[in-house]
């Protein structure tokens, strides 16, 4: 059996071990006992048995930890194909395992209930080293400039956490929903950089996308979060209520429309269309987006941009757990049929 060791830890694939360059020292130890429940929330605390990091550690929180900022225990249990308890388990262990495998934000932030907010994570460097070596992700800084959430501009921490939380639950939420029929492919916007032209792949964050001057339109557009179903491209937005309609809010739609109809998507992504998806917190809020693309668009219809209203996302600290239904549930449009991305069929 061959082994393998990131930054002292045995790493198992497939049910074997493997060998791999040794980033620090091997030999550790992975605390898994009972005494996991004494040790602090926010200090990591290595001690006990000896254990190895898994395709399912990997696959399940590492992975998903590369494309987003940070994430809830509740939302990596969610995708986390394990039972709930062995996740939450193994969330521990990593975080308290010698190295850089996982980070907690309660290192750094201190809520006044603490007690009851969940835990949110951060991809370790350890971790993210063993991913490119895997070649799970690229080796490149553009992977960690494009996480979703993260790069919010709210004035307040607490508001820049809660856009954050809402724009990775709801990308969460729509790829759990693409998991369960056998015929949908949903691709992250990691694949789709990893496939555009070698040009954009240069560039200190890819998503960020030039605008063609028009109007009141900002030069640069950078969406909350950028994936595929099947063949259909889709930019996330996170609208949480506290931008102006009028000064950015249209001005965003009219920079999405010019991206499009210019061919600026074509050049820098290399794909043939894009639609955008709106969501937001109150059906108030809902209506005046969508009179928003009335008022740009063409007779006052557009099938470019959908919308949906989820008030239970307003606050990350009683947000429920990612089950898919946004891949399930319908999306309003401006002039035409409601759409559900569970209908693409290619």
């Amino acid at each position: 059996m061959l082994s393998h060791c990131v930054a002292g830890l045995r790493v198992a694939q497939h049910g074997c071990t493997f060998t791999a360059p040794a980033f620090r020292a091997c030999n550790p130890i992975m605390e898994t006992s009972p005494l996991r429940r004494n040790r602090p929330r926010s200090q990591p605390t290595p001690r006990g048995k000896r254990t190895a990091i898994t395709d399912n550690d990997i696959f399940g929180i590492f992975e998903p930890l590369s494309r987003h900022a940070q994430l809830t225990t509740k939302q990596i249990v969610a995708f986390d194909r394990r039972y709930e308890s062995k996740t939450r388990n193994r969330l521990t262990d990593l975080y308290h395992e010698e190295g850089e495998w996982l980070e907690r934000l309660s290192e750094n932030i201190k809520f006044a209930n603490s007690l009851f907010v969940d835990e949110m994570y951060r991809l370790g460097k350890d971790a993210e080293d063993l991913l490119q070596w895997r070649g799970i992700i690229p080796a490149e800084d553009w992977v960690r400039a494009t996480r979703i959430g993260g790069n919010s501009a709210a004035p307040s921490r607490i508001l820049r956490l809660a856009h954050d939380h809402m724009a990775s639950q709801i990308a969460l939420d729509i790829e759990i929903g693409a998991r369960a029929p056998s015929h949908v492919r949903f691709r992250n916007h990691i694949e789709i950089i990893s496939a555009s032209p070698a040009r954009t792949q240069t560039f200190p964050n890819p998503l960020n996308v030039a605008v063609p001057p028009v109007g009141d339109a900002p030069r640069w557009i950078e969406p909350d979060a950028l994936f595929a179903v099947g063949t259909r491209y889709f930019a996330l937005e996170a609208d949480m209520g506290t931008e102006s309609i009028e000064a950015v809010i249209k001005p965003k739609i009219r920079a999405y429309r010019e991206i499009v109809a210019s061919g600026t998507i074509d050049n820098h992504f290399g794909i043939d269309n894009l639609h955008v998806l709106f969501v937001t917190t109150n059906e108030k809020r809902m209506r005046n987006l969508m009179r928003a693309v009335e008022s740009i668009a063409r007779n006052g219809r557009s099938t470019m941009f959908g919308f949906a209203c989820r008030p239970d996302l307003a606050g990350f600290t009683r947000a429920p757990a990612p089950d898919g239904r946004m891949f399930r549930e319908p999306w309003r449009r401006v002039g035409h049929e409601d759409r559900r991305l569970d209908s693409i069929t290619k």
